[in-house]
């Protein structure tokens, strides 16, 4: 008989998995069957750890030597995208014929490909407010932020690998607009897994003082060009990232001119050229970062034994694909910060169908899908 599993992490976990690890706590279970103690003490242990691993983005060759002499036999592969340092036994506990076994494990990430980066990440943004509007006076670009929107979702189309733009919000978000809760919201109403914000912060001109003795010298002006972006998971709300990119280029038009932001004039000129270098920039350093943090997907509806959620072809979903099912927890600890607890649903699902937007899941072992519903997650370990 499969050891039933319960699990709960207590992290923030899975967020950008950079220098510092993150412990995971879980509890197995399994059956005695005949007396054997030892054998089910094993496969509660062996489950719970690799469910920690599968979950966190463990990489380890066999659990036997990572365990520090928790398990004594066993031999299975895991590859993934995270080392553990040890793995503790908590507590061990017999009630009738089911044996629970509590370990905890630390996790630190490492530097693999990763199983996540098989699914496409879905990012949801807004227009570009600037900062300083009245920058935008010289060549009349007050509308620049809708168009550095439009054009970023195109660098990612052309140079990202694991993440795709697919909604821009039509809207420039206030500065106090910027936090979790509003990202939250965001990805909710548009269906992706991560939000990110963008803000001009500068776009002006400087003028080249003139030089008579070098009248051949360029004395075109040059302009700036700052965008500030913040980057949110959109199932917790947790800040992902920051990051300011800037440059500057020679701006060709003359200072009365009124230039539209979405002509080819505007983009093949010195300015366009180096506006352009900072939104490939942008979309290949944000493309890194979210590659190997896990692609979620929400559940649409519980039909009988299958489960319908919003991720298909387009992002990476295949048929036979396994994804793990969890319900997210929000709580504040005693220092008033939120936290999150994962509860990890022990059936792995199986994907049977695969449509262009949703795929449809069934459990591996036709176990019951007890307790779930839509609005919890699933996710590609």
């Amino acid at each position: 008989m499969t050891p039933t599993i319960k699990v709960i992490l207590f992290s923030l976990l899975l967020l950008p998995i950079a220098a510092s690890a993150a412990w995971f706590e879980a509890s197995g279970q399994a059956i005695v069957s005949q007396g054997n103690k030892d054998l089910a003490r094993q496969r509660a242990t062996q489950e719970a750890i690799k469910q920690i691993l599968l979950f966190s983005g463990a990489n380890v060759s066999s659990v036997q030597k990572m365990a520090n002499g928790l398990l004594q036999d066993d031999r299975f592969e895991i590859r993934s995208n995270g080392d553990v340092d040890s793995i503790e036994l908590m507590n061990e506990h017999y009630d009738g014929d089911i044996v629970t076994v509590s370990i905890r494990a630390d996790v630190f990430p490492n530097k693999n490909k990763c199983q996540a980066a098989d699914y496409q990440k879905s990012l949801v943004t807004t227009w570009f407010p600037l900062r300083h509007r009245e920058q935008a006076m010289i060549g009349g670009l007050f509308d620049f932020g809708q168009n550095l929107a439009r054009k970023l979702q195109l660098e990612f189309e052309q140079y990202a690998q694991y993440t795709q733009i697919t909604h821009i919000a039509p809207f420039y978000p206030k500065p106090r607009d910027v936090n979790g809760e509003a990202a939250m919201q965001l990805a909710s109403q548009h269906q992706t897994q991560y939000a990110l914000f963008a803000e001009v912060t500068q776009l002006d001109v400087s003028p080249t003082k003139s030089n008579g003795l070098m009248f051949w010298r360029d004395n075109t002006p040059e302009r700036h060009l700052g965008i500030n972006i913040t980057v949110f998971n959109g199932t917790t709300g947790d800040k992902i990232f920051s990051q300011e990119f800037n440059n500057h280029a020679l701006w060709d038009f003359s200072d009365f001119e009124k230039v539209s932001t979405n002509s080819q004039s505007f983009w093949s000129s010195r300015y366009g050229q180096a506006a352009k270098d900072n939104l490939q920039n942008l979309a290949q350093i944000v493309d890194e970062k979210l590659s190997c943090l896990p692609a979620f997907g929400r559940v649409l509806k519980v039909d009988d034994e299958h489960v319908s959620i919003n991720l298909g072809s387009a992002d990476g979903v295949k048929s036979g694909d396994e994804l793990q099912l969890f319900q997210l927890t929000q709580f504040y600890d005693r220092n008033g910060r939120s936290q999150y607890q994962y509860h990890i649903h022990p059936v792995t699902l199986n994907v049977t169908d695969v449509f262009v937007s949703t795929a449809i899941l069934k459990s591996l072992t036709e176990q019951t899908l007890a307790n779930i519903q839509a609005n919890d997650f699933v996710m590609r370990r």
